[in-house]
């Protein structure tokens, strides 16, 4: 249900769309749809991310507090590039922001030239442990691509959550 969503917005958009998911401390890409249309796109892989320093995972931490709170990483914020936050006030701080607008951004964080949105498919409750987003190159996720996707982003997780069978309290979203 979710990958042909995910292949739609990959080819309407020219850039690769994935499905994250929270495994026990760890966010992990599972599913990665690439557009169809011809056009140079990134493949983000699948695999663990850091939850510091990639938007499906900074998604799901800003969701989940207790997250965070179970593990020390005081000291283990590794630095990918000049952009990677390795402080936690300053990840507490760019939490707030997701929280606010409702998606994550990673601006060239964990590689150079890449950044990415993501969204999760719920506020709270198993919503919260699913992220969806998509990855380009700066170039094409401008400053104003990256928020016009990460309202598409936040519109597609509350219709699949609707498609998933999930009430309003399931996946967490405030309704009011």
């Amino acid at each position: 249900m979710i990958a042909p969503v995910l292949a739609r917005a990959a080819t309407d958009h020219g850039a690769a769309f994935f499905l994250s998911r929270l495994r026990g401390q760890r966010v992990e890409i599972i599913h990665v749809a690439t557009p169809e249309n011809g056009v140079s796109y990134l493949h983000p892989g699948v695999g663990k991310r850091p939850l510091h320093a990639c938007s499906c995972s900074k998604v799901i931490a800003a969701f989940s507090p207790d997250l965070l709170s179970k593990q020390d990483l005081k000291g283990r914020l590794k630095k990918y590039t000049e952009n990677t936050i390795t402080c936690l006030k300053g990840l507490e701080a760019e939490f707030e922001v997701i929280r606010e607008q409702g998606y994550a951004e990673c601006i060239e964080e964990l590689e150079r030239g890449i950044c990415s949105v993501a969204t999760t498919l719920g506020e709270t409750g198993r919503g919260a442990t699913l992220s969806i987003g998509a990855t380009a190159s700066t170039r094409v996720l401008t400053a104003e691509t990256r928020k016009k996707i990460g309202r598409t982003l936040c519109t597609m997780s509350r219709e699949l959550s609707n498609a998933l069978g999930w009430s309003e309290a399931d996946a967490g979203w405030k309704t009011g």
